[in-house]
């Protein structure tokens, strides 16, 4: 917003008449906090508020009210040495600027998600990208060209990740790791003394020994599409949902009434079939593109009747699925691909095959509670749901990379539930 629309709408006359202050909610509490208590603003929230409670002096009362207690600071990892992340081959990690590229989108949450965990991390990228505080940086330099498997700067790029690799490798016998972010873009990096994961594999070019899948129907298009590069690694991979900041996403009530499709303007995505199906059930349909990111966007999903995403293609995740349900707001799909792990059968959505099951859809979404909706989200696709799983896998492919592989000693990825006492859900 402009500002003198935040000003108006955001801040009240300070206490000493002498400046502004953010405004409070009837009840009291900050104006930016959403329905859940939650902050629509934290990723771009001010120092005062992110250094709370911990750089503050504040009295016993008020850190037990707090969700923010001095205990839940991120915890120190001491065991790892650092994870090199590896970025983008062309595009800093800047999403104010480049805010609808997916793979950008991945590298800053795995980066945030770093942090949340307290691992130290290197991402190394191009010049100008906004790298978590917590986070250390290395250049790669200016792209020479539109990366292209095989093309000059194809092999410069891994020349160059191949130089700093080696210069910032700790090797002090601490978990640390390579984690490549943009799949074959990487794939000709000469630091082998390092485990290489693919931690985020929503594409088709994977190379890694060590990859999580974003759905069990990505990890088998891409088992039965490429049997022979995939064949001797299939024991070492895993399947750990993408994940979105909760706080960045809220519930609102319904604005207009309208269907929401968005996303690119291509036919498999069925954007045709999205057309028919509200034009037969008489419903509004907004079509938007490229252009949402932030506060809009959340605004957008979280004010429609209900989102269609009719995809013709196996969709490998479905980022604006869990964005939709993390407001509040139904899912349409069509009933393939990550959709059948995503959506809930008449609980967040529904999954239709026919122009009746899609046509009966529309006014069963009015049935659903959409306070629920949200609480099934971030019970499944929270970062601080999520996180735990991935610190499990770096620890999983460390061990089995040094000690044996397969045949390695503990290798669980998830020790808890291969111990004596584990309790069945």
């Amino acid at each position: 917003m402009g500002i003198q629309q935040f000003i108006d709408q955001c801040t009240k006359l300070s206490a000493d008449r002498q400046g502004l202050a953010l405004a409070d909610k009837e009840d009291g509490s900050c104006i930016f906090l959403s329905q859940d208590n939650l902050c629509r603003i934290n990723a771009v929230k001010p120092v005062q508020c992110a250094s709370f409670p911990y750089d503050w002096d504040v009295p016993p009362e008020y850190r037990r009210l707090c969700r923010g207690h001095w205990e839940d600071a991120p915890p120190s990892n001491s065991d790892f040495a650092c994870i090199h992340v590896l970025g983008h081959p062309n595009l800093p990690m800047d999403l104010e600027v480049h805010p609808a590229d997916a793979q950008l989108h991945n590298c800053l949450l795995f980066c945030r998600m770093l942090a949340h965990l307290g691992i130290p991390f290197i991402y190394y990228g191009m010049p100008g990208s906004k790298v978590p505080a917590s986070g250390g940086f290395a250049s790669t330099g200016q792209p020479t060209a539109r990366w292209k498997y095989g093309n000059g700067w194809h092999r410069l790029y891994n020349r160059r990740l191949s130089r700093l690799l080696a210069q910032n490798r700790i090797a002090d016998g601490r978990i640390e790791l390579v984690a490549s972010l943009y799949g074959a873009a990487q794939a000709d990096i000469e630091e082998s003394l390092l485990p290489v994961l693919e931690p985020m594999v929503g594409y088709n070019h994977c190379w890694a020994a060590y990859r999580v899948f974003p759905s069990y129907s990505q990890q088998t298009a891409i088992y039965t599409s490429q049997p022979d590069n995939t064949w001797h690694t299939r024991f070492f991979d895993t399947v750990i949902p993408h994940f979105l900041p909760a706080e960045e996403y809220h519930t609102s009530p319904i604005k207009g009434g309208y269907l929401l499709y968005l996303g690119r303007d291509v036919p498999d995505k069925g954007i045709d079939l999205a057309r028919q199906c509200a034009e037969m059930a008489g419903f509004p349909l907004r079509v938007e593109h490229d252009g949402w990111s932030g506060e809009a966007k959340v605004k957008l999903l979280a004010e429609a009747y209900a989102v269609l995403m009719p995809t013709l293609y196996l969709e490998p995740f479905g980022y604006v699925a869990i964005e939709a349900q993390m407001c509040g707001t139904p899912v349409i799909t069509t009933d393939w691909g990550a959709f059948a792990e995503t959506v809930l059968q008449g609980e967040t959505g529904f999954r239709c095959r026919t122009a009746a099951e899609f046509q009966a859809a529309l006014p069963l979404c009015a049935k659903l509670d959409r306070t629920c909706i949200r609480r099934s989200a971030l019970a499944r696709f929270s970062l601080t749901t999520i996180a735990p799983a991935f610190e499990k896998y770096f620890r999983f492919v460390w061990n089995v990379h040094h000690n044996g592989g397969y045949y390695a000693k503990q290798a669980f990825r998830d020790p808890a539930i291969w111990t004596p006492n584990y309790q069945l859900p």
